[in-house]
């Protein structure tokens, strides 16, 4: 599969002059926020969890945590459990706007299955990440879900003055499976991964790798990412840390959590990054890579989401959540808002005042970050390609112009392949030639590189058809 090129990092790039990268941050809809607890079951809502588009039947879906986050116990699958216990509650729109709640007569709360409550798990099910796998030979394994099940049945401790939840049999990482996303059966032999992850969870296919590939803070040490991968999604390897922060970020800075796409061939981290000993807020910034294992942080550590306006419903934490999607070349970014710090050692006993409420922002696609030119010309010249097929932009070009040259291996100019100016703001243009690739590439294609020349314009990316 051919993917489009893009500058989250630099690495198709040889040499840049008077061009700079530029972050675009996301728009936030105005119906914000989508979302919100208005049930005895679900005080808040928290986007540890996913959104995807099925295209089955294209109606957006949504798996999100959420609990009556009440003092003393209640009554969960006519067993008792904290009030604080974390539940999978699921969502559906036509839109990805404007949400409905179903009532899906699962799971048993206080007496009542009149709720849109997923039964999954055994008693905490925490940071479910859902795969859409429509390769799956068995299709009552169609969805997948990955995440953290802790606190074991009926058992609870006392700690610091209060009760919390003891320490189960089988606590670990848990995978389940569905048909259709709603109905779950749990795998027989859980937990996959006997550590925890105290945080969302990402499950993703890796297509260059064939297989399944986990990131959490299982096995990490603490508020870091760990990465583990699987061939058929129950059977893991160990365990390993791949992304850290470090001594160029600010004192007790850490990461939360990282939600991981892949996009455009590449891996995209959504990196929650938490101050704890600054302010306690959490906001998001974006990382890289390209195997998954080796980690690059984007435009020195530039936030990408950023908090709301004090007093508002996000002025404390914006977490954006796993898989974005992309519908008419808008990417939506769905991320759970908090009015208030996480509570840490410098904001203890705050945080149980807040609210959790669900947004979405929206991009341009591949809008995340551009190249970009300004009153003085620049050009970029690219690194050996396969010119072949049909050239196609994403670019801004309304006050100035953009040019492409095709070059050799040398990165000379070969003549009658440059094209006329560009103007315009275009998600995506034909580059028109004097002549046709196909008269340059034969039947055997042409290596060769694009000299990409600028003034006052954005390149998001480019790519071949």
């Amino acid at each position: 599969m051919r993917h489009r090129y893009l500058f989250l990092d630099l690495e198709h790039v040889t040499r840049t002059d008077r061009l700079y990268r530029r972050m675009h941050q996301p728009q936030r809809h105005p119906g914000n926020p989508i979302l919100k607890g208005e049930n005895p079951w679900e005080a808040m809502a928290s986007l540890y969890g996913t959104v995807l588009q099925d295209p089955e039947d294209n109606l957006f879906k949504m798996w999100y945590l959420t609990g009556p986050y009440v003092d003393g116990m209640i009554q969960v699958r006519q067993r008792r459990a904290l009030g604080n216990i974390t539940l999978l509650a699921y969502a559906t729109s036509t839109d990805g706007v404007h949400w409905h709640k179903p009532i899906l007569d699962q799971l048993d709360i206080d007496g009542s299955r009149q709720n849109n409550l997923i039964d999954i798990g055994r008693t905490n099910c925490e940071g479910m990440a859902v795969l859409y796998d429509p390769q799956a030979p068995n299709t009552d394994r169609r969805y997948k879900g990955f995440y953290w099940e802790h606190g074991g049945l009926d058992t609870f401790v006392e700690y610091e003055g209060r009760t919390i939840w003891g320490q189960g049999e089988g606590d670990g990482m848990w995978v389940s499976f569905s048909p259709d996303g709603v109905r779950w059966t749990n795998y027989a032999h859980n937990p996959v991964i006997s550590m925890g992850s105290d945080t969302t969870q990402s499950l993703v296919w890796d297509p260059q790798l064939e297989k399944y590939v986990v990131f959490g803070r299982f096995g990490a040490g603490g508020r870091k990412i760990a990465r583990a991968e699987s061939e058929d999604c129950v059977h893991f390897n160990q365990p390993k840390l791949v992304f850290e922060c470090d001594n160029v970020d600010e004192e007790e800075t850490q990461f939360y959590g990282m939600p991981i796409n892949l996009y455009e061939g590449m891996y995209l981290g959504m990196a929650w990054i938490y101050r704890e000993d600054v302010d306690g807020a959490i906001d998001t910034s974006l990382a890289t890579s390209r195997d998954g294992i080796h980690w690059q942080r984007v435009l020195d550590r530039q936030t990408f989401l950023s908090l709301g306006e004090p007093g508002s419903w996000e002025d404390g934490m914006v977490r954006i959540s796993q898989n974005f999607i992309t519908i008419d070349d808008r990417i939506f970014l769905y991320y759970g808002g908090v009015n208030g710090p996480h509570t840490g050692r410098k904001f203890k006993q705050v945080e149980r005042s807040h609210k959790s409420m669900l947004g979405l922002a929206t991009l341009r696609r591949d809008g995340f970050i551009s190249l970009d030119a300004g009153e003085e010309e620049g050009e970029m010249l690219t690194k050996l390609l396969a010119l072949d097929g049909e050239l196609h932009l994403n670019l801004d070009a309304t006050r100035g112009y953009l040019t492409v040259e095709l070059c050799d291996d040398q990165g000379s100019r070969i003549e009658d392949y440059t094209s006329f100016p560009v103007t315009g703001n275009h998600l995506d243009l034909l580059v028109t030639f004097n002549q046709p690739l196909e008269a340059l590439a034969g039947n055997e294609g042409y290596i060769g590189r694009l000299r990409f020349r600028l003034r006052q314009a954005s390149l998001y990316s480019y790519w071949f058809v």
